[in-house]
């Protein structure tokens, strides 16, 4: 199969191998947006082969290049990418830092953040990238709620570590010459190899939403904590300030918000988005005949667009084609 069938498919695991500029440059533009690729120095020559797979939102590879060249997107891709290098380093330049992997230190980068990145001596390595839709949609089933905050991932994470290892590992297997081509034909299996990576990338690498799952039964809230997401479900088309819940719970504001986030894991407005989310899903699935805009307004989202990307952001699809799904 050639790299432009790849980006067609929505299950594929093929091997590649590339001599030129060009041909890399057409392979990552189709999959992620447009990239250029600049020699670290004239006339200089690079290869890059190996395996490389695709599963409804998230790709895997396992790579080795020869060479040293930058990549420059032109198109930010709405991504986290995950690099577990065995040799040579990958140097990112994001908006406001740089930094880089190695065999020791395997790195998360944001896809909407990136300048550039600098691909150094001869380099192997495993990555996996993970679109932002596929994380909340995932997110919100293993926690039973809608994820109104984005989940961010600790920068590096040492090779060594049990979380590395795992991860690396399950690529290294799925991209395996026995594994991978397997994957082209078993639909329920890639589903599986899906979500493994998924949850374990969740749970093996640091991010904002780590102790929420892990924790294991939920810790009882205080009173004030309590009151105040009481009347939020109670008065759920309401819009009340941190500072009158705090009034009605008889508490400070700085206490009430740190009590959200200790107890309910989320701030104040973010669980208040949280609940009317919820209850808007509700409505779209029970009257699919309802316009989405109306149900938006029923619960408070007087801005028809902001509502359907506030909804992509917390559940991973468009209200309305969560609508097309039911129907």
């Amino acid at each position: 199969m050639s790299e432009r069938a790849l980006a067609r498919s929505s299950q594929t695991v093929v091997s590649f191998e590339l001599q030129d500029a060009d041909g890399l440059a057409d392979l990552i533009s189709q999959r992620f947006g447009p990239v250029t690729i600049e020699a670290a120095r004239a006339n200089d020559r690079f290869s890059m082969s190996g395996t490389y797979g695709v599963v409804a939102g998230i790709d895997f590879s396992r790579s080795s290049v020869t060479g040293e060249f930058r990549l420059i997107p032109q198109h930010h891709y709405d991504g986290v990418f995950f690099f577990f290098p065995t040799a040579g380093s990958l140097v990112f330049h994001q908006s406001r830092e740089t930094f880089a992997s190695s065999p020791t230190t395997a790195v998360a980068a944001e896809g909407v953040a990136c300048r550039s990145m600098d691909f150094l001596a001869n380099h192997e390595f495993c990555g996996v990238v993970i679109n932002r839709p596929v994380l909340a949609e995932r997110l919100s089933v293993l926690l039973g709620r809608p994820v109104v905050e984005k989940p961010t991932f600790q920068r590096s994470i040492d090779m060594a570590s049990s979380g590395a290892t795992a991860l690396k590992a399950l690529v290294m297997c799925i991209t395996s010459p026995e594994f991978g081509p397997q994957l082209n034909r078993t639909t329920l299996t890639a589903e599986r190899v899906r979500e493994t990576l998924v949850d374990l990338l969740l749970e093996a690498w640091p991010n904002t939403y780590s102790e929420v799952l892990r924790r294991s039964p939920p810790m009882i809230a205080p009173r004030h904590v309590k009151l105040a997401v009481d009347f939020i479900h109670d008065h759920a088309t309401m819009l009340p300030s941190g500072t009158e819940l705090a009034a009605l719970s008889g508490v400070s504001l700085r206490s009430l918000q740190a009590g959200f986030r200790r107890f309910v894991g989320v701030s104040i407005t973010a669980y208040q988005r949280q609940i009317r989310l919820e209850r808007a899903r509700t409505d779209l699935l029970r009257a699919p005949a309802t316009t989405v805009e109306d149900i938006a307004l029923r619960w408070g989202f007087t801005n028809a667009g902001r509502f359907s990307r506030y909804f992509k952001e917390a559940y991973g699809i468009f209200p309305t084609e969560l609508v097309r799904r039911n129907v």
